[in-house]
C-alpha cells in the first residue's frame, strides 16, 4: 500500500513539473510573438532568432520525453501549432518588409541596408559590397580579417559559386547576428523572388 502511495505522489510531482514546463513554453511562445511584432515594427534591432531556437529545442525535448496522457499531448500539440503559426506569420511579415524596403531603396537610390539584404547579380555592385563590408565589420567593432578589395573579390567568388550551383541570376546577401557575432548569409533568388 505504501508503494502505491509513493507512486501516486511521484506521478503527481512529475505531472506538476510537466505542467510548469508546458506553461513556461507557452510563455516563451507568447514572448516570441511579441518580439517578432516589435522587430517588424522597428522597435527591436535584432530578430528573435535566439528565442526561436530556444523554443524549438524545448519542443523537441518535451516531445521526446514520452509524455503520458492525452491532455498533455493535446496541450503540447496545440502549443506546437501556435508556434508554427507564429513562425509562418513572422516569416511572411519579414519578407514583406524586406521587399518593401528593397523597393523603397531602389526608388530612392539610397545605400543598401546590409541587415535587410543586398541583392547582387553577375557582378557585385561596389556600393552594395561596401555596405556589406561596413555592416559586417564596422558597426559592431569587429576587426576586419580582410580589406575591402579582398572582400569584394570574395563576394564575387561567392556569387559565381552560388549561381553555378543554383542557376539563379541574383543572390541576396545579408548580415545576421548568430551567437553574438556578425555573419554573412546568402540566399539565391529565383525568378526575381526570394
Amino acid at each position: 500500500m505504501r508503494n502505491a502511495v509513493k507512486t501516486q505522489d511521484s506521478n503527481a510531482d512529475t505531472g506538476k513539473k510537466l505542467d510548469r514546463e508546458i506553461d513556461r513554453l507557452a510563455s516563451l511562445i507568447q514572448q516570441f510573438r511579441v518580439q517578432g511584432q516589435r522587430f517588424i515594427a522597428g522597435d527591436l534591432k535584432l530578430p528573435p532568432e535566439e528565442l526561436r531556437d530556444r523554443i524549438m529545442v524545448e519542443l523537441r525535448r518535451l516531445r521526446s520525453a514520452n509524455l503520458k496522457g492525452a491532455a498533455v499531448n493535446f496541450r503540447l500539440g496545440t502549443l506546437e501549432s501556435q508556434f508554427q503559426s507564429q513562425l509562418d506569420l513572422f516569416g511572411r511579415r519579414l519578407r514583406e518588409r524586406e521587399l518593401s524596403a528593397r523597393h523603397q531603396d531602389e526608388a530612392a537610390g539610397s545605400l543598401p541596408d546590409p541587415m535587410r539584404g543586398v541583392v547582387l547579380g553577375r557582378q557585385a555592385d561596389a556600393t552594395a559590397v561596401k555596405a556589406l563590408y561596413g555592416g559586417l565589420y564596422q558597426h559592431h567593432g569587429q576587426k576586419p580579417n580582410m580589406d575591402l578589395e579582398r572582400f569584394h573579390s570574395y563576394i564575387d567568388r561567392q556569387v559565381e559559386a552560388i549561381r553555378a550551383k543554383t542557376g539563379c541570376s541574383e543572390i541576396q546577401f545579408r548580415i545576421a547576428v548568430q551567437d553574438g557575432k556578425m555573419k554573412l548569409k546568402a540566399k539565391p533568388i529565383r525568378d526575381g523572388r526570394g
